[in-house]
């Protein structure tokens, strides 16, 4: 009895050795290889620019070379890229020096209210489209400057702050950013090595603290998150005041008013960021409105307000 009941066991570790084998051989690293990567489309519209630009590159394959130069996509630089309103076709030109398709925006006008099409075909034979339709611009209407303690990096200092006020569009969905630049020159700019104006980008706590939905407040007023203005010599010089810092100091902020397409994209794009490197984290899945490729072809609007601080 017990050497049947042993032959039966070595009966089944075979059987599940073979189908392991079985299901191993599916996969072929050497096939996995040679799969072609997807186009990734990537593309932006405002009546507010002055060149319109759309990035085209295509997506590793799952095995790589593994090497720390190693980047998830490859620059396609040999497509044709165009937008159409219409009948009104512009043909985009690739640019070299910032890697992405551009044309003039004088020679294809943005509007709101107007829906484009991206149309991206390679010499392999691949096709990617995108739609997008251009929102109404929100004002922004005003931006105050405030300060509170608190701590960064370990330490506990001044940190200095904007907030952004508008009014929501009332009866519609709305999805907004908020994002702008700092400009500042130093107060001993004539001997200091950074003798120029200098700019950051205004920072929120949170990676997506700029992204905000009108979902259970339509057609309220809204207050953006504290967008901090922070340089070096915040970390070089704690102690002192703000205004003994600079000799010149204004922040430009931007409220875009933006497509769901380009809010549920970018959200998905500061979750990710935040978890990269984290083992444990489960992976953010990035949406894409982009035929036959991965991406974002969105449009949004744009209104800006600049308070000079000294």
């Amino acid at each position: 009895m017990n050497r049947f009941i042993h032959l039966f066991l070595m009966s089944l570790l075979s059987l599940l050795v073979a189908g392991c084998n079985s299901l191993r051989n599916e996969v072929d690293p050497e096939r996995l290889n040679k799969e072609a990567g997807k186009l990734v489309v990537t593309g932006f519209l405002s009546p507010q620019d002055t060149l319109l630009a759309v990035s085209v590159s295509r997506s590793r394959t799952v095995l790589n070379d593994g090497s720390p130069t190693s980047t998830n996509t490859l620059n396609v630089t040999d497509a044709q890229v165009s937008l159409t309103r219409g009948h009104v076709v512009a043909f985009l030109r690739y640019d070299s020096n910032r890697n992405v398709y551009v044309t003039d925006a004088t020679t294809f006008r943005i509007e709101a209210g107007q829906t484009y099409k991206l149309h991206v075909f390679t010499k392999e034979g691949e096709k990617a489209t995108g739609t997008c339709t251009i929102p109404s611009p929100v004002n922004l209407n005003s931006i105050t400057f405030d300060s509170a303690y608190g701590n960064r990096y370990g330490r506990r200092q001044m940190r200095y702050f904007i907030r952004a006020r508008w009014q929501d569009q009332a009866g519609q969905p709305n999805y907004y950013q908020v994002n702008g630049a700092f400009s500042f020159m130093l107060t001993d700019a004539n001997t200091n090595p950074y003798n120029n104006e200098n700019s950051t980008l205004i920072q929120f706590d949170r990676s997506n603290g700029g992204l905000i939905t009108d979902h259970d407040a339509d057609g309220q007023p809204f207050v953006s998150d504290r967008a901090y203005l922070e340089s070096y010599i915040y970390y070089s010089f704690p102690s002192k005041s703000f205004y003994s810092q600079y000799k010149s100091a204004r922040v430009r902020v931007d409220l875009l008013n933006v497509e769901q397409t380009y809010y549920q994209y970018q959200d998905a794009v500061s979750r990710q960021l935040e978890v990269s490197g984290n083992p444990f984290a489960e992976p953010v899945p990035i949406p894409s409105n982009i035929e036959g490729g991965l991406g974002c072809f969105a449009g949004y609007n744009r209104s800006t307000v600049t308070l000079k601080l000294k």
